[in-house]
């Protein structure tokens, strides 16, 4: 009786093979049938592969032999994007607040590690990134979600340019239809001053109710017509309010886990002035034996613990909003931000001077951000009364 053998499966083309329009241009063929490029890279007198498509591959080659003229050291082809993402960690901690370190880890561990943590800087080009993003979309995540999520990138990418293993960071080179879009700057919302009138309206209406556990009033008008982030407010004690100079003195901001800690940014520290109308509101509200180590929105039961964030959400903003009739528009508390660095601008505020205000180093943060055109028919009446000092000699 003969054997018979089983017939082999043809053999997998896995080679290099030459790209016959460019010099320096290799491909090979994945398991899918796609092909993977690579480029030669001088520095390193061999091809160095990774790249999705040709053209990635032609530009790679192209700035490989930029570098090589201009004395720079050959890439690391060794190190991954985990062993970056550790570097990149340590730089973070201590610096960030314990909250936003929080996130910056869950996005660092859960997303970045997880999906490319194992390939080397040189093999996530923008190709990869955009098919992480689609696959981040598919998930039903929002853009805003999906930014936050990728944002220790590029602190990732920028220490691989500094080390030379990369020649340019694959994010800069996603085209605007690859971006996630949608939510962020779009989304602040243009407050007209009858609304700022009704929420306040409404705030006050369910904060004097019989059965109101507490009145979330004070806090609305405060976060609006000053523009402090809702964490810099909760964590004001009476030792930094001066009634006396109308000054609030913003000193630290209270986290997510109830501590207080340092404002969010350096220039976050800062003196924020008061109208009368706030002085007025901050007098009444402030007990008279109250101590400077008493918060300024104390809960009920101790005036040395701040109210919680949750509960003026649930039990203070959002009834005040839905009664105002603003319910449905995409305003949440941060948007009370834009409100007041719109009321500024409309007011003749400069940047400099309403970014100082707001506690942003970076004037140019608050323009892109959150200016909108607070009162767009006083704006109109500018123009007209602009434009008829040269039409009247018409």
């Amino acid at each position: 009786m003969t054997d018979r053998k089983t017939p082999s499966s043809p053999r997998r083309d896995t080679g290099r093979h030459r790209d016959g329009k460019a010099k320096g241009i290799y491909y090979r063929f994945r398991a899918d049938g796609s092909k993977e490029w690579s480029y030669y890279d001088p520095r390193l007198g061999r091809p160095v592969g990774g790249c999705q498509s040709r053209q990635e591959a032609i530009d790679k080659r192209a700035m490989a032999q930029l570098a090589k003229s201009a004395g720079l050291p050959a890439p690391d082809t060794k190190t991954r994007i985990a062993d970056l993402a550790e570097e990149v960690r340590e730089a973070k901690r201590g610096r960030l607040r314990p909250s936003t370190f929080s996130a910056f880890e869950y996005a660092l561990d859960k997303i970045i590690l997880k999906e490319i943590g194992h390939l080397r800087p040189t093999q996530v080009g923008p190709d990869k990134l955009a098919q992480l993003i689609r696959d981040l979309e598919r998930r039903g995540l929002a853009p805003s979600t999906i930014r936050r999520y990728l944002s220790p990138l590029g602190a990732i990418f920028n220490l691989a340019l500094r080390r030379g293993i990369i020649t340019s960071s694959p994010i800069g080179l996603l085209s605007d239809d690859e971006r996630p879009s949608g939510g962020g700057l779009g989304t602040h919302y243009e407050w007209e001053p009858r609304e700022i009138s009704a929420l306040f309206s409404a705030a006050d209406e369910l904060g004097k109710r019989s059965e109101s556990r507490y009145d979330y009033a004070p806090l609305v008008k405060l976060l609006t017509l000053t523009g402090l982030r809702v964490s810099e407010a909760l964590g004001l004690r009476w030792g930094d309010v001066d009634l006396l100079k109308a000054i609030v003195n913003v000193r630290q901001s209270l986290n997510r886990d109830g501590s207080l800690g340092a404002p969010k940014t350096a220039a976050g520290e800062r003196e924020v002035w008061l109208s009368p109308g706030l002085v007025d509101m901050l007098i009444k509200l402030k007990p008279e034996d109250a101590t400077d180590e008493d918060f300024v929105f104390a809960s009920r039961n101790s005036r040395r613990r701040p109210i919680s964030y949750h509960n003026f959400r649930r039990r203070g903003f959002k009834p005040a909003v839905a009664k105002a009739e603003l319910a449905g528009k995409g305003i949440t508390i941060h948007t009370l931000r834009s409100a007041a660095i719109s009321l500024y601008a409309a007011n003749g505020l400069t940047l400099e001077e309403t970014a100082k205000v707001m506690g942003q180093k970076n004037p140019q943060v608050t323009w892109r951000h959150y200016y909108r055109l607070f009162d767009k028919s006083s704006v109109a009446e500018r123009v007209r009364a602009a434009q008829s000092t040269i039409t009247d000699l018409l």
